[in-house]
């Protein structure tokens, strides 16, 4: 065993144990953790232990499963950082291909060892009685909820939810989604650069691609990390973002030399993309409430070299705006069709944060239909599968608004998107792309 591959599972285990300690969002401590081992840390490095915290974490309550069905004794008395390092190596084991099954183990023993002395043969008969045994159980309707939760990995409680709200395949299925590795996407700043370019900047460099049949600006490749470092990407040619915003700006359906509010804009990626589609020309406004997201919204923006937007710090609920005939607003929600991205996100959240939501979107969207002119539209949208935060939402507003109504979303995006009530509804696991929701509402005149 090397000092490296020692090295590289420390850190994962620091940085675990420091988000779930300090409840802090995993993306944080990683790239903090990163900042402060830069001296000790090449990009592969940084790769290996980013694909190994996000996998330990994401798939953590399958991975404790599995030590369950080897444990002699009670799992649940193990200090916190023991069951961490556990995790750790059976996610080697069970998800790291280019791990050796003796390097996940050796370097499992020693992590345990630093804890104590005596915890390293725990770990070692552990590890190695999951090599021996291939511990596989096949879920229907009848599994105790408890059971299926473990095994797909997500809380009880929103397997629970999803189940009632839609389906239990559809429950099994969107879990299963969020366990696999995510697919990173693409988009070409149309400013700056063209498909058919990035297509054949793929091809020079042997990159595999695929490009989205809808959007041809959105292109997913077998060489995300490489992409993100090159000049192409620091120079504004290309950005991230899901295929699934793409498709929202095309609901809001951005027209020449128009203005267009965007109410919750940060970070930036609808904005820009709104502001490519109008080929820098009209006037889009650009508020947030939050000066970090503000600050990165401008990062974006002066990146993709976008001119005809300006950005300010506002609250729609205290603050006013002028009245304007379109706005997008993208607003807060628990994000629960992008729980592949965010593999701690299913760990933070609460049902009771589904309520919150619901409150303050409803705050939101309430205050900003006072900005709206006669015959003007919103494009309400979240990144969220829960109905409470989506056509909940919506209803509320439409019977208090009644001057407002849904325009059907068919006019604008493929129909596969196209719910029956005309809205946009990206389900991860049949569309293969990330989940989100959103209606035109127009203001009759």
């Amino acid at each position: 065993m090397s000092r490296t591959e020692l090295r590289t599972r420390r850190i994962a285990l620091k940085i675990i144990n420091k988000a779930t300690s300090r409840n802090r969002r995993l993306s944080d401590v990683t790239a903090e953790v990163f900042r402060n081992e830069a001296i000790n840390l090449d990009d592969k490095d940084r790769r290996f232990i980013t694909m190994l915290v996000q996998g330990t974490v994401r798939l953590s309550r399958k991975l404790d499963w599995k030590i369950k069905q080897v444990f002699i004794g009670d799992y649940n008395d193990l200090r916190e950082n023991l069951k961490i390092i556990l995790r750790l190596g059976v996610y080697q084991l069970d998800y790291m291909d280019s791990v050796p099954d003796y390097a996940a183990v050796t370097t499992t023993v020693n992590l345990a060892k630093i804890i104590h002395k005596n915890l390293g043969g725990l770990a070692n008969a552990v590890l190695r009685t999951i090599i021996k045994e291939c511990n596989k159980i096949i879920i229907d309707e009848n599994t105790p909820l408890s059971t299926i939760s473990e095994y797909l990995s997500h809380p009880e409680w929103l397997i629970n939810k999803w189940i009632k709200d839609y389906s239990f395949d559809s429950a099994k299925s969107m879990a299963e989604w969020n366990n696999k590795h995510p697919n990173i996407w693409f988009r070409v700043n149309n400013l700056e650069y063209s498909p058919t370019k990035f297509k054949n900047y793929l091809k020079k460099n042997e990159i595999e691609f695929e490009q989205f049949k809808y959007i041809p600006d959105f292109i997913t490749t077998s060489k995300n990390q490489e992409l993100i470092k090159c000049d192409i990407f620091n120079d504004g040619k290309i950005t991230i973002q899901d295929p699934s915003a793409g498709l929202i700006v095309k609901l809001v359906n951005p027209q020449k030399d128009e203005s267009i509010v965007d109410l919750c804009a940060a970070p930036g990626g609808k904005t820009s993309y709104m502001a490519d589609r109008l080929d820098n020309t009209g006037h889009i406004h650009a508020f947030d409430i939050d000066q970090n997201r503000i600050n990165r919204l401008v990062e974006t923006l002066d990146r993709l070299k976008i001119i005809n937007t300006d950005v300010k710090l506002l609250n729609i609920t205290t603050d006013k705006i002028e009245m304007t005939n379109k706005m997008l607003i993208d607003v807060p929600c628990t994000g629960t069709g992008v729980m592949s991205k965010r593999a701690d996100i299913r760990w933070r959240r609460t049902i009771d944060e589904i309520l919150e939501m619901h409150l303050l979107q409803r705050k939101i969207l309430w205050a900003a239909s006072n900005y709206i002119n006669p015959n003007g539209v919103i494009i309400y949208s979240t990144c969220s599968i829960e109905p409470e935060e989506n056509y909940m939402v919506i209803d509320a507003f439409l019977k208090s608004h009644p001057q407002y109504s849904i325009e059907s979303a068919i006019n604008y995006v493929p129909s596969e998107f196209v719910d029956e009530r005309g809205g946009l509804f990206i389900f991860p696991p049949h569309h293969n792309i990330d989940g989100v929701f959103s209606v035109r509402l127009r203001q009759h005149a």
